[in-house]
């Protein structure tokens, strides 16, 4: 008979573990409409979209092993955080091998500023302008689809995929893929070994720099634009419009350079090859160097 308590008991607790895995939340606030907005999640997923109330909803389910759902602040100032098991360094470091999945489905006003650190967590993003937003990650994808005017994105492996016209972005990762549509102003771009694959709108300036990656650039430049690129083997190829205004230098220690402005020149003994070049009026400066990569500089 004893057994058979034993038995009854356990079967009880895992029934309510099971429960306590899938605890749905709903929860909501009143705030501005300018308010400021910070999530953290350590593993599963977040999707943030933009509606015209200002009030901040907050639904989905908690996952096995979180504390609970802490949210705190008030009217300009609202945090949304996951609590884990327990503490351990830099953002809970390590707790996500002792979670399962948290879901949180937020719509925040449009104007609303974010801020999103994750873990583990995807972000999916959608629909909100506010002055900015920032997001960081560990090995989670990043999905954003943003008219924030300041943005500012780091990922470790997950990729990041933005698109947006913020007139001042940075984008940086260490083996993530970057790719981005429709940014415009000034725009700064850094990976280890991830791609860059950027199709801009108009803008003012770009700087890219990768050890191991390769980066692909599109766009209109300003007619005083700067695009500034180097890698130490990754490939550049950079697109431009045929009447762009701009001074172009080029080189590679080792790697070779096609390009559809001015003359390529490779030395007579020795690797290496360099180009120095002007386009319509120069007003604008495109500098591109790498050690080991090929550089190629076509009209788009």
């Amino acid at each position: 008979m004893k057994r058979h308590s034993t038995y009854l008991l356990l079967a009880l607790l895992l029934v309510a573990g099971d429960a306590l895995a899938g605890t749905p939340i709903n929860e909501s606030r009143a705030v501005n409409t300018d308010a400021r907005i910070d999530v953290s999640n350590i593993k599963g997923s977040v999707t943030v979209s933009a509606w015209d109330k200002p009030e901040v909803a907050i639904s989905g389910t908690l996952g096995d092993g979180a504390k609970g759902l802490s949210v705190e602040g008030g009217a300009d100032h609202l945090t949304i955080k996951v609590q884990p098991p327990d503490q351990q360094g830099w953002f809970s470091w390590g707790a996500d091998t002792r979670m399962g999945d948290t879901l949180l489905d937020i719509k925040v006003p449009k104007a609303a500023e974010m801020k999103i650190e994750v873990v583990s967590a995807n972000v999916n993003l959608s629909g909100v302008a506010g002055r900015s937003l920032k997001v960081d990650g560990v090995s989670g994808k990043l999905r954003l689809d943003s008219a924030a005017k300041e943005v500012e994105l780091g990922s470790v492996s997950g990729n990041i995929d933005l698109t947006g016209t913020a007139d001042r972005a940075h984008l940086e990762t260490v083996s993530g893929n970057i790719r981005t549509r429709r940014l415009n102003g000034q725009i700064k771009f850094e990976t280890v070994s991830g791609d860059i694959d950027a199709e801009s709108g108009s803008y003012r300036e770009i700087n890219a720099g990768s050890v191991s990656g390769d980066i692909n650039l599109r766009g209109t430049p300003d007619t005083n634009a700067r695009i500034d690129v180097e890698t130490m083997s990754g490939d550049v190829h950079l697109y431009l419009p045929a009447a762009a205004s701009a001074r172009l230098r080029a080189s590679s220690f080792s790697g070779s350079i096609r390009s559809d402005f001015g003359a390529v020149k490779e030395p007579d003994h020795g690797p290496g090859s360099s180009l120095e070049a002007t386009n319509g009026a120069g007003a604008g400066q495109v500098k591109i160097e790498t050690f080991s990569g090929d550089i190629e500089i076509r009209r788009q």
